[in-house]
């Protein structure tokens, strides 16, 4: 079978004040190989454990930059893969958009748009799309709200292809944490002007889009 895969995953805050993260960012890899880097993932999981450092997973975030040097060597040998972003600039977000039952539909359906338009990906050679999103939050009904968007994204672009959802912890896949990465990059470059990562992967994405780059008020 011919699979889709589509990994989401967000970076920043939902906090929507002068003390939050500037952005929030969400960001998407598409591929349809999920073997390729994996077990070099798991080979450098493994040199790192026996050089003494005690890693569960990789998440970019909390991992040393000798350990995102290393992992970031590992995604740019991942020729395969398209990333996708929108870039959220939290003070120009209306108070009517900030509910999750609203955010989340809006930027899930800007982020999707761009690889599932018609000039796009042809989604008519796959046979089923497979979708995973990091389930960082604990609350059911935030996850919910989450996977509703993304079924809401993807009804206009699949027909009668059959697609699977699933929220799973990062460090159940390697594959969310590549995800991860990326987003993390992308993240860094918007909210801390560092671009040290984001130039590793910058030939990979396809789409950054600042949905509010034409605005000028801001709520806070």
């Amino acid at each position: 079978m011919n699979n889709l895969y589509v990994f989401i995953d967000v970076s920043g805050n939902y906090d929507f004040s002068s003390k939050g993260t500037k952005f929030i960012v969400l960001t998407s890899i598409l591929c349809s190989d999920i073997c390729l880097g994996v077990i070099d993932l798991h080979k450098l999981k493994h040199e790192l454990i026996d050089d003494g450092l005690d890693i569960a997973y990789f998440h970019a975030a909390e991992d040393r930059q000798t350990v995102r040097n290393r992992v970031f060597d590992i995604i740019c040998s991942l020729g395969h893969i398209r990333i996708d972003s929108v870039i959220v600039d939290k003070k120009k977000t209306h108070p009517n958009l900030r509910p999750l039952s609203k955010f989340y539909p809006e930027m899930v359906e800007q982020l999707l748009k761009y690889p599932f338009n018609p000039k796009g990906l042809d989604i008519k050679q796959y046979d089923k799309l497979s979708i995973f999103v990091d389930s960082e939050s604990p609350r059911s009904k935030e996850r919910d709200t989450l996977v509703r968007a993304v079924k809401v994204a993807l009804q206009p672009y699949l027909g009668n292809m059959p697609y699977s959802i699933c929220m799973h912890p990062s460090s159940t896949h390697p594959y969310l944490q590549i995800t991860d990465y990326c987003s993390w990059a992308i993240y860094k470059k918007w909210n801390d002007d560092d671009y040290r990562s984001y130039k590793r992967i910058m030939a990979f994405i396809k789409s950054e889009f600042d949905i509010f780059e034409q605005g000028a008020l801001t709520w806070y």
